[in-house]
């Protein structure tokens, strides 16, 4: 009797001994789960050169500087001038060039070459509402009655950046720009290894 009482306390604390163990792993892989999530391109940092490049983008933005989270992209803008200068001779189209820098860099996808190849590409989905505008999304226009001209990439509030022929940037308004050139549509890139 007394060794069939004992083998059900044991068989009662294995279950306990189970149960504790599963429910420690559980909570142990949540988590591990959460600590290891890593966010990138949000730095909070008192680094000068950080805090330097948040505030310029945040004037150019008219935003406050913590609304610039995403810091690697506007470091990349940054750098745009060193690679264009460097690599003039081998770019083409520097419009397109830059759009393409950006996106390689900061979300390891591939643009076509040619503009009118990225407007009708199978990662483009195009739409007009430009209420549905995100960071990285991609603004088509042209100039009077030309077919698409150029590409800009969308930053925030309203405010894309686009490159000219010769590559320098510049910082458009969706309103402003109106009188310069037509907005045709506005697009989201399906990025590559989505």
């Amino acid at each position: 009797m007394q060794s069939n009482s004992t083998s059900v306390i044991r068989k009662n604390r294995y279950k306990k001994v189970i149960i504790v163990l599963s429910l420690l792993i559980c909570f142990g892989s949540l988590f591990s789960c959460g600590s290891k999530k890593v966010i990138h391109n949000t730095i909070n940092t008192y680094d000068p050169a950080i805090v330097a490049l948040k505030e310029k983008y945040a004037e150019i933005l008219n935003v406050d500087n913590d609304k610039i989270r995403n810091v690697a992209l506007y470091q990349n803008i940054d750098r745009w001038k060193e690679v264009r200068d460097s690599n003039k001779l081998n770019l083409g189209s520097l419009n397109i060039n830059f759009v393409q820098y950006l996106y390689y860099l900061n979300f390891k996808t591939k643009l076509p070459v040619k503009i009118d190849k990225l407007y009708k590409a199978r990662k483009t989905y195009l739409f007009k509402d430009c209420n549905f505008l995100k960071e990285g999304d991609l603004v088509f226009f042209r100039e009077r009655n030309c077919k698409i001209k150029e590409v800009g990439f969308y930053l925030d509030n309203h405010i894309f950046v686009a490159a000219n022929a010769g590559g320098d940037l510049y910082y458009h308004h969706l309103r402003d720009s109106i009188a310069k050139f037509h907005v045709i549509s506005n697009a989201k890139i399906i990025r590559d290894g989505e």
